[in-house]
């Protein structure tokens, strides 16, 4: 009986394994890399763990930070690259010396830190010291858009900035769009985790 389970383990096994194989062998048919390949489902995974880390100023009070213009994005993931705690996150489009761009991911554990904590962070990069790599490179024309609702005004729409201290939640997707080897290519992905209840967050806790 255990030779048998055992035997039914190792062709599951073998099967798994040659359908991997063969995905990966689609995958380098289309020119697409392992390692880009992993890279992409990493980010869809960072983005997907994106938390409402709460901050506070005092002109708006409580929000949740995200910080998100037309050349990069900051916010908090509970999916780290590296590591098991999570992590503030800084992806952002660097110029190549060849005058083309460079997509780059950046994070660094996010602790107990406050606004001021990751605004100096960013000011004076030290958001580099921590772990990174490359999303795209050599590509042109790299922007963001952010998909998300005004808690104000009721409105969601595209938009290339999507600031955490105005809006007061969290956008629902993230769009990347850019140009490689003259093909136009887009990358979006959705955060899972906008809850209209979390803004009592703030008249419970603004006053404080």
């Amino acid at each position: 009986m255990a030779m048998a389970i055992f035997t039914s383990m190792l062709v599951l096994a073998g099967a798994a394994l040659n359908q991997g194989l063969r995905q990966y062998q689609g995958l380098v048919e289309k020119g697409i890399g392992f390692w880009d390949y992993a890279k992409i489902i990493w980010i869809d995974k960072s983005f997907n763990s994106i938390t409402d880390y709460y901050v506070y100023n005092r002109s708006d009070r409580w929000f949740p930070y995200f910080r998100g213009v037309v050349d990069g994005v900051s916010y908090v993931s509970l999916a780290p690259f590296a590591g098991e705690f999570p992590v503030v996150v800084w992806i952002k489009v660097e110029a190549q010396s060849d005058g083309k761009q460079t997509l780059r991911y950046y994070e660094l554990p996010v602790y107990t830190r406050d606004l001021a904590d990751i605004e100096r962070h960013e000011v004076f990069g030290d958001y580099k010291k921590g772990h990174s790599f490359d999303l795209l490179q050599d590509a042109e024309g790299i922007t963001f858009n952010y998909f998300g609702c005004d808690v104000f005004t009721q409105q969601c729409r595209w938009t290339n900035r999507y600031e955490g201290n105005r809006m007061h939640m969290l956008p629902a997707s993230v769009k990347i769009e850019f140009s490689q080897k003259g093909e136009k290519g887009s990358l979006i992905f959705n955060t899972n985790v906008n809850d209209t209840s979390k803004i009592s967050y703030n008249d419970i806790y603004g006053s404080r």
